[in-house]
């Protein structure tokens, strides 16, 4: 049996939240790349450019309307 504890590393982080989903919108509209952004909430590359394929980019603008 896997002990929980070393599978700690591999698990799932919190969903972005409303307040993430705005930073991610506003440094769009800034043009800045998804590690940028990335880098600036702690969070993996990957994670922001599944959530900008997942629920658009600039042109949505609205993060409240996002699923969370």
């Amino acid at each position: 049996m896997i002990a929980t504890a070393s599978r700690d590393w591999m698990g799932r982080r919190e969903q972005l939240t409303v307040e993430e989903r705005e930073v991610i919108l506003r440094e769009l509209s800034k043009n800045r790349s998804a590690r940028f952004i990335a880098a600036a909430l702690g969070r993996h590359h990957s994670t922001i450019s599944r959530e900008i394929e997942r629920n658009g980019g600039e042109e949505d603008g609205d993060p409240s309307r996002l699923p969370s």
